[in-house]
């Protein structure tokens, strides 16, 4: 007989040690922490036990979410997973489908959330539609971005505009947001807070972060974030304000990294933003679905939300609002 409930000290290791298992990963506990929050209010962090031996989990990462001017709490599902095959034991099959539903309810009643948001692939993902009912709306293939090939140019545009590296502190993001955020209806909030708690003090992976300004003004005009490791540059965040200069130079960045440490590639998610789109495949990236299979999945907790909000190319997305990237 299997114990749901919510996340106590102490589980992380328990928890830690089976997410790499079944996905195959050596992810420390420290990242789980950094992922986690472990100093913060804490997350919905859902688990079947059966005694001491874990059956099944769902994480939860809080995000800030705005839907067409309106703010909301959302929570993201993270390392779903169950121990039923890999520890045979055919009692704890249904373990999973009572550690979804509890999230569901505590998303709900404790946390005040909502909005249910995950990304997933392969057979997972019929488990989080027909079973967790994450259906809201139909599963979105996110677009991935690509360039192997790069132009060896760049254009006048783009020297109006100079780049400086940030942390995640800086008032600018939040000015920028401000600017932009009615480019992007619908999207996590993209602000010095969003930055600060995904892009900052990771134990293992360094983010490359960049403010664009023009070069006469101190109003921001752009931030990306980069990440360089396993031959790839990704391109983790974008928030751009419509001004083709600041993006070539953002595009500019990314070729000199991607120059620096001998990455044989550039990529990004890049879905809800079709102007930025349009000007990547100018500078020479090539979209389509991501060959992953990876989907956003959705369940709403509200009833004022609807699926016209959610409706494809509507969401803004990118690679940082993955929580594996």
């Amino acid at each position: 007989m299997t114990e749901v409930r919510l996340y106590r000290p102490g589980d992380e290791i328990a928890i830690n040690d089976a997410f790499n298992r079944v996905f195959g990963k050596k992810r420390s506990v420290e990242e789980w922490a950094w992922k986690y929050r472990a100093d913060d209010p804490p997350c919905p962090i859902v688990a079947a036990w059966d005694g001491d031996r874990l059956a099944a989990h769902n994480g939860g990462i809080a995000a800030n979410f705005q839907v067409d001017g309106r703010r909301i709490l959302a929570l993201q599902g993270a390392d779903t997973f169950s121990l039923a095959a890999a520890e045979r034991q055919p009692e704890w099959r249904d373990a999973w489908q009572q550690v979804m539903d509890c999230f569901g309810e505590i998303a709900a009643d404790q946390f005040r959330a909502s909005l249910l948001y995950g990304f997933t692939g392969g057979k997972a993902i019929s488990h989080m539609v027909a079973r967790a009912r994450w259906d809201s709306v139909s599963p979105r293939r996110v677009p991935l971005l690509v360039r192997r090939r790069r132009p060896p140019t760049r254009s006048m545009a783009s020297r109006f505009f100079r780049a400086r590296l940030i942390d995640g502190h800086e008032a600018a993001l939040d000015l920028l947001w401000e600017r932009v955020r009615d480019r992007y209806p619908v999207s996590v909030i993209r602000n010095a807070d969003h930055v600060r708690r995904r892009l900052s003090g990771h134990p293992s992976v360094r983010y490359h972060r960049w403010l664009v300004t023009p070069r006469w003004s101190l109003t921001p005009a752009a931030f990306v974030a980069f990440r360089t490791d396993d031959g790839v540059c990704r391109w983790v965040e974008l928030v751009w304000d419509g001004r083709p200069g600041a993006l070539e130079l953002v595009d500019h960045l990314s070729r000199r990294l991607t120059e620096q440490t001998g990455a044989e590639r550039e990529e990004l998610w890049l879905d809800g933003d079709p102007e930025a789109a349009k000007w990547l495949e100018l500078f020479g990236f090539e979209g389509g679905p991501d060959p992953s299979g990876v989907v956003r999945v959705v369940r709403f907790l509200d009833a004022e939300l609807t699926a016209e909000a959610f409706a494809p190319g509507r969401v803004y997305t990118t690679m940082a609002d993955a929580d594996l990237v």
